[in-house]
């Protein structure tokens, strides 16, 4: 293993990255999180899936879901 600095730190990147988003959509229902993440532009394909799940339970008979 290298012992020299790296020069980008994955873990503290992710934090960042949920922190931000977690702020966001902090205090949304389940129905505004998914309009908001149905109105952002996604290239990724796991995301774009996770989207597309999203909207079809919205869609579903009894959609959506609670918050405890």
């Amino acid at each position: 293993m290298s012992s020299g600095k790296k020069d980008f730190d994955a873990v503290t990147s992710m934090r960042v990255i949920r922190d931000r988003l977690s702020a966001e959509i902090d205090g949304m229902t389940f129905d505004e999180e998914v309009r908001w993440l149905a109105s952002r532009e996604l290239s990724d394909p796991f995301l774009k899936r996770l989207q597309e799940k999203a909207a079809q339970q919205t869609l579903a008979p009894g959609g959506g879901r609670k918050r405890a």
